[in-house]
């Protein structure tokens, strides 16, 4: 073979070296991660995730594992046999309070609600009321922060003037039911489910803000992961916003329950609304550090979050 012959095979080698090289991950193995995800409705984005292929699309190799609330999925990521999971802001305050700088907040995901609820024929229609009472509670859980802050503004001393009673999420529309509480904190879906089958009545709601962590060791790991998780969720919210009925069907199926439930509670949450990727705004911002600050001074004031934390400490 000529010198000349050789001189272009060796020219078309090194371009297309170039051109495998421009294409970047997409010529990588993909990156594994694991993530977790509860029963309420903060578990829809996970659960498009992964039905939708969008964790495959942006070539990541994810693996899912739900959870019925939050301590077991929290001793996974802090045990590293959990990668990342989608929570509210209580669970990550708490880990970090036992671990600093164990997990880092990586996106924001809307929000759902939690509503105190009292049986159709209860006499108690404000947490004035309760005194005296049995509340039903998932403890150390964003229903119970915000429980005992509202308690304290309504004049009550939350261990002095009621009964707080530690329940698992699944076991609350139960204990309302049979009358073991005269009240219990409960995530959507069950309120809606609870409002429509017995008659339950919210006396208070809250927002229950989704947030989304990863663990730092594999945040200073796979940096790039991350970011294509965050770009995969987003895609999600995406996916949920424009696909309602499929979105709906596969959450209400993972959970059993109702799809139609699933797909009412759609509009509690902002994000879904959106119309394009461009509508979705899920990165850590200065309103989610503003947020978080705040989430943080009420755990800390009221005992769930007992050493020092700055907001600063949880952010990337």
């Amino acid at each position: 073979m000529s010198r000349a012959c050789l001189g272009v095979l060796q020219t078309l080698a090194i371009g297309l070296l170039g051109l495998f090289a421009s294409q970047g991950p997409s010529w990588a193995e993909d990156a594994k991660i694991r993530i977790g995800y509860p029963s309420g409705m903060n578990g829809q984005v996970p659960v498009v995730l992964d039905k939708a292929g969008i964790a495959a699309k942006h070539q990541l190799a994810a693996e899912f594992t739900g959870f019925q609330y939050g301590p077991p999925m929290l001793e996974g990521l802090a045990s590293g046999n959990l990668d990342a999971i989608v929570t509210s802001f209580l669970p990550p305050l708490s880990i970090s309070s036992k671990s600093p700088g164990s997990v880092k907040f990586v996106a924001t995901l809307g929000q759902s609600s939690h509503s105190l609820l009292v049986p159709k024929d209860s006499q108690v229609k404000s947490l004035a009321d309760l005194k005296g009472r049995k509340i039903g509670v998932s403890f150390n859980s964003e229903s119970h922060l915000d429980l005992v802050v509202s308690l304290k503004s309504s004049g009550l001393d939350p261990k002095a003037n009621v009964e707080l009673v530690n329940l698992q999420p699944n076991e609350l529309p139960a204990a309302l039911e049979k009358g073991l509480v005269d009240a219990a904190l409960i995530r959507q879906p069950q309120v809606l489910r609870l409002e429509e089958s017995l008659g339950a009545k919210p006396i208070q709601t809250w927002p229950f803000r989704f947030t989304s962590i990863v663990r730092t060791a594999y945040l200073t790991s796979n940096p790039e992961a991350v970011k294509h998780y965050v770009d995969a969720l987003k895609e999600a919210v995406l996916f949920i916003a424009t696909n309602p009925d499929q979105a709906s069907a596969w959450f209400a199926e993972s959970q059993r329950i109702d799809p139609a439930v699933v797909k009412k509670l759609a509009g509690e949450n902002p994000l879904y609304a959106a119309k394009t990727l461009d509508d979705i705004k899920i990165e850590v911002d200065d309103n989610f550090k503003k947020l978080l600050g705040e989430r943080l001074a009420a755990a800390t004031e009221n005992g769930f979050v007992k050493s020092k934390l700055e907001p600063a400490d949880l952010l990337p």
